[in-house]
């Protein structure tokens, strides 16, 4: 065989190999977009990045108009109000005497970050009076909505997913507005903003 011949042979394989490659490529494509319009409206779409529909977390209530999780304690005692009451002086918090809560900054002041308590909701006590007579078993951590088309940043969402899992740290754990526990990939979906709100 002469290489003229050989040169031919290859060109004739080459070019069915790469036909019948782009014939399979487009079936493919095509049965997978026949398939998604044939699949029903109510039906939950695949998550990116391998993330399970119960790793996203809730972060909003029917009730309640803020994007927010709950820090559940353990075992509540006089030491871990104290160990409380430091954890939140290093965070910035800075108590409010009338709405009896601890309020962050952080990056935007016109939603901050609000910190109250979970039982009975709202009302934590100032940490400076007898730690004792308040037994804290759980806090929430917020943003309050301030309108209607204002939602938390990045960078709120990001401050409030690492106060939550620096107070899981003094014996607790965190879960979302339906009291499901927020797992690693629930707090990437969190910060990412693909948390359900």
């Amino acid at each position: 065989m002469d290489t003229y011949t050989l040169t031919l042979v290859v060109a004739i394989g080459t070019m069915w190999v790469s036909l019948t490659c782009g014939f399979v490529a487009m079936y493919l494509i095509l049965s997978d977009e026949f398939r998604g319009a044939s699949q029903p409206a109510d039906r939950p779409r695949k998550l990116s990045m391998g993330a399970k529909a119960e790793d996203i977390p809730t972060l909003v209530n029917e009730s309640d108009a803020s994007w927010g999780v709950q820090v559940l304690f353990e075992t509540p005692s006089p030491g871990l109000n104290e160990r409380l009451s430091v954890a939140l002086a290093s965070a910035g918090a800075v108590y409010e005497p009338s709405a009896k809560s601890f309020t962050v900054m952080g990056e935007s002041s016109r939603n901050p970050i609000v910190i109250e308590n979970a039982f009975p909701p709202g009302q934590l006590p100032s940490f400076t009076d007898d730690n004792s007579q308040y037994l804290i078993k759980g806090v929430t951590i917020k943003v309050n909505e301030s309108g209607r088309s204002l939602s938390p940043s990045k960078l709120q969402l990001a401050r409030l997913v690492s106060l939550a899992k620096s107070l899981a740290r003094l014996g607790g754990k965190v879960v979302d507005a339906n009291q499901q526990p927020i797992t690693k990939a629930g707090f990437k979906a969190v910060i990412s903003g693909k948390a359900k709100v």
